[in-house]
């Protein structure tokens, strides 16, 4: 259990910190231009506790399949998390693109892109901290 717990607060540590470089240096800016163009859809700001919650459960579903799948090392949590992080918001932004005309392919892309690099850095930490802490 402890090792669960560790790996939980270290994932959501990083997630926290890369959530918000990128959410500042990115999808901030995308959301603005989005409500410009649709204010009637998009809202000003971001609702941050829909956000946290998806985080929060991305995180639990990734500690408990890396514990149950026995991935307990860097490399392969690296791997685990990008493919699954990837995986994830492929599904969920090339739905958004088939149902509006807000989503772009180009956004698609970039959010996969930084969803590879997040997933894997998060997956990464989750392998490491399942076997140190176990």
């Amino acid at each position: 259990m402890k090792k669960l717990v560790i790996s939980f607060l270290l994932a959501f540590v990083t997630f926290a910190i890369l959530g918000g470089l990128f959410a500042n240096f990115v999808f901030l800016p995308q959301l603005a231009i989005w409500q410009e163009a649709f204010p009637e859809a998009v809202k000003s700001s971001p609702d941050f506790v829909s956000g946290f919650i998806v985080g929060i459960i991305q995180l639990f579903g990734f500690i408990y399949l890396m514990d149950r799948l026995n991935i307990d090392n860097f490399k392969d949590g690296a791997v685990f998390g990008a493919i699954a992080t990837v995986a994830l918001w492929l599904m969920i932004d090339l739905q958004m693109v088939s149902i509006s005309n807000i989503f772009s392919y180009n956004y698609v892309l970039t959010d996969a892109a930084l969803s590879a690099v997040m997933g894997a850095i998060i997956g990464a930490l989750i392998g490491w901290s399942l076997k140190k802490f176990a």
